[in-house]
């Protein structure tokens, strides 16, 4: 088996065990890895170094596929800011579902920034959204601010109730946050 395909398949097996183990990245081993992969450990490591690069690997083409299957466009509503509040619910909502995940998604980001890694993506999805009515800079900078406000008030969500007065694990609560938000950086636009 070529290199390229050794490598692929070592990662798409690690992403079966991310869903088998509900993205608790912590219960998965190299040596699980490579019985899931049927490779050696020294293979893993040899591919990968450590079980936290292959993770980080996986978890970005994870949340980057997710990002990609997100359609703004295809929501029902001639307001810009409208199909952005329903887009930032459903992404919060996939958030939320997949802590582990994204939260390994987030920190990656934040620590190893790239032009387009899947906080830039996200941002590129809200950006679409919201472009219909002003394409451009505004725009990308509204939506580049909807994504890090999102993106903290995520990573603080055990917190966010004693600190802001809002239970992030109520999708109520959580939907009526994104609004208020989304309404206040989109200010001038219709709504």
């Amino acid at each position: 088996m070529k290199s390229e395909q050794t490598k692929e398949k070592i990662i798409e097996n690690t992403i079966k065990l991310i869903r088998e183990y509900d993205g608790d990245t912590e219960k998965i081993t190299i040596r699980r890895i490579a019985e899931q992969a049927g490779v050696g450990t020294g293979l893993v490591n040899h591919y990968f170094g450590q079980k936290d690069t292959l993770i980080e690997i996986c978890v970005q083409r994870i949340i980057s596929n997710v990002i990609h299957s997100f359609r703004p466009e295809d929501i029902q509503s001639n307001s810009p800011v409208e199909r952005t509040k329903y887009t930032a619910g459903q992404v919060m909502d996939f958030l939320m579902e997949n802590r582990q995940i994204s939260k390994v998604s987030i920190l990656n980001d934040l620590n190893f920034p790239q032009a387009m890694d899947n906080t830039m993506r996200s941002a590129a999805g809200f950006e679409r959204g919201l472009s219909g009515e002003e394409p451009g800079g505004k725009a990308k900078l509204e939506a580049f601010a909807i994504t890090v406000i999102m993106q903290a008030a995520f990573l603080r969500k055990d917190v966010f109730k004693e600190s802001m007065g809002i239970d992030f694990y109520c999708k109520k609560e959580r939907d009526a946050f994104l609004g208020e938000i989304i309404e206040k950086i989109c200010g001038g636009r219709s709504i």
